[in-house]
């Protein structure tokens, strides 16, 4: 059964495209809600972490591309699977604590993690 969510999870399409279609985002954010059971949810598996201060910075893959979020300070870790509702999209944010500008980034208010062993 984890095998089967995880490919399916790496099945989910989103482009930088899709993220900025509303209409294909709901879709894979559906999608990634149901199979999380949650309906309101959009996440991937992480791939990376960085906690700072007050904050923790997740990298995690959606399909064929990675993503970063930033949220307060979570325990995550690589392996996991996390999803996220209603996030605040940014492009070109400079964080000043990693010296670090990405692309695209989600600032996510609350984060769940399914830890995986």
């Amino acid at each position: 059964m984890k095998y089967a969510f995880l490919l399916t999870l790496s099945l989910l399409p989103l482009s930088a495209q899709a993220a900025g279609n509303n209409e294909g985002f709901q879709a894979t954010r559906e999608l990634t809600g149901e199979l999380l059971n949650d309906k309101e949810s959009f996440g991937g598996k992480v791939v990376d972490t960085i906690n700072v201060a007050d904050y923790t910075y997740v990298q995690f893959t959606h399909g064929k591309e990675k993503l970063w979020l930033a949220t307060s300070k979570t325990a995550v870790k690589k392996g996991d699977i996390v999803s996220f509702s209603d996030p605040q999209t940014m492009h070109k944010f400079h964080s000043k604590s990693l010296n670090r500008t990405f692309d695209q980034i989600y600032f996510v208010t609350t984060l769940n993690v399914k830890n995986q062993f």
